[in-house]
């Protein structure tokens, strides 16, 4: 597996439970020694509501880098970000 460092923004410590039920979070940042990916979190009904309001308001939905987990909760991301890391976050685009 590949090592790694995950930052979280500044403002999730002391608001996961408000994090958890907005069902998202943004600018999660996973550095490795050769890249850095930005990541957006969502739990799949808060996805879902996003891909619908943009669908419906005669748009379409792109986003990359975005992580889907059952719950937007500090363990339910570091589980999905080590499982990314076993593949060496292919599929995740980094920074330039």
């Amino acid at each position: 597996m590949i090592q790694y460092r995950l930052k979280f923004p500044e403002y999730f410590d002391g608001y996961e439970v408000e994090t958890e039920a907005k069902g998202y979070l943004v600018d999660v940042v996973v550095s490795t020694g050769k890249a850095t990916f930005t990541l957006t979190i969502y739990d799949p009904a808060r996805l879902a509501q996003e891909i619908a309001d943009e669908l419906s308001s005669g748009g379409y939905f792109s986003l990359s880098n975005v992580l889907v987990v059952p719950a937007v909760t500090k363990a339910e991301i570091l589980r999905a970000v080590d499982s990314l890391a076993r593949t060496e976050f292919s599929g995740l685009n980094p920074i330039p």
